[in-house]
């Protein structure tokens, strides 16, 4: 099996009503969903739609890729959120790249000529600073460390060994790639709106886990 994408869930059944018809199943050789619990209609919603679900015992970004790699074989592995900031077109995509011959692919929401509906200032003051401390600290090359839509090869995420529970987990995924001179190959993309349901990102909880995250890998290198 080449490609499996894991669709990350918690309360999202406007979104997951919207965007997941758009999908096409047969980008991938698996599309399963990965809920963290929901109560909304989203579980039933995606079965309604034909998709697989797996289940978390607990919650969290992190906890759900390692919940649905665990549970699964394939070449590649891809996170994709369906509460509408990320583009379903951009599955292909980011598969083709591999197949050119990239371990590690992600949308980028900044780049150079990216645009994102959905980032306020605050959180593009906090994802370029972010940015710029994983580039600095880690030897990174990136526009966005902090965005979660990307394919990556499975023994290299299982050599990464992330035990990142939340949010954290796509900047912990980005340093430890600098860390090993692993490059991610960057598609400048666009963000759009998010479609009803709850944010799940709180500034200052969430700037908190990452600044800890940067110090707590730059003082213990190696894992």
């Amino acid at each position: 099996m080449y490609a499996i994408v894991f669709v990350l869930t918690l309360d999202e059944i406007d979104g997951v009503s919207e965007i997941m018809p758009q999908v096409n199943k047969e980008w991938a050789d698996k599309i399963i969903f990965v809920d963290g619990g929901s109560t909304d209609g989203t579980i039933e919603k995606a079965k309604e739609l034909g998709f697989d679900v797996i289940h978390q015992k607990n919650k969290g970004e992190g906890n759900a890729c390692r919940v649905g790699t665990d549970a699964t074989e394939s070449d590649f592995v891809m996170f994709f959120s369906p509460d509408g900031n990320d583009v379903p077109g951009d599955i292909p995509k980011l598969i083709q790249k591999t197949k050119e011959g990239h371990d590690v692919v992600h949308i980028s929401r900044f780049g150079k000529n990216s645009i994102s509906d959905d980032a306020n200032w605050l959180d593009r003051f906090g994802n370029n600073m972010f940015t710029f401390l994983v580039n600095t600290f880690f030897g990174g090359n990136y526009t966005d460390a902090l965005n979660g839509f990307r394919i990556i090869k499975r023994s290299l995420w299982d050599e990464l060994k992330t035990d990142a529970q939340w949010l954290n987990i796509e900047q912990q995924t980005c340093i430890r790639l600098a860390k090993l001179k692993i490059p991610i190959y960057e598609i400048e993309g666009r963000e759009p709106d998010r479609i009803g349901g709850e944010r799940k990102m709180r500034p200052l909880t969430t700037g908190a886990q990452l600044s800890y995250q940067i110090i707590k890998e730059f003082v213990k290198w190696k894992w």
